[in-house]
């Protein structure tokens, strides 16, 4: 079964990315959404950035970007065509390595 890729800018979409502040080269200390503080972390994308592609407060769950929505789309179409097979994946540890 081929499944369809899917465009950057609807990958963005499903991410509810909500605000246009950026916040480039450090996380915000406090939440804009829920105001707490410290608990803003980087997401990376495989194959998308080498890095953090945007910021994501594990209090209330808000996504916020580092890039503008143009660039962060930009990134986020490079993995439309990337599938991970994500079986056997509880039991990687176990494997010798390749």
């Amino acid at each position: 079964m081929v499944s369809k890729s899917i465009s950057g800018l609807t990958i963005f979409k499903n991410l509810k990315i909500k605000g246009t502040k950026r916040w480039k080269k450090e996380p915000p200390k406090v939440c804009p959404y829920c105001s707490e503080e410290d608990t803003i972390f980087g997401i990376e994308v495989i194959a998308a950035y080498n890095g953090t592609l945007f910021w994501e407060c594990e209090s209330c769950g808000e996504k916020m970007l580092r890039f503008t929505k143009q660039t962060t789309v930009k990134h986020l179409h490079k993995t439309s065509e990337l599938h991970i097979e994500l079986e056997g994946l509880e039991t990687i540890w176990e494997q010798v390595p390749n």
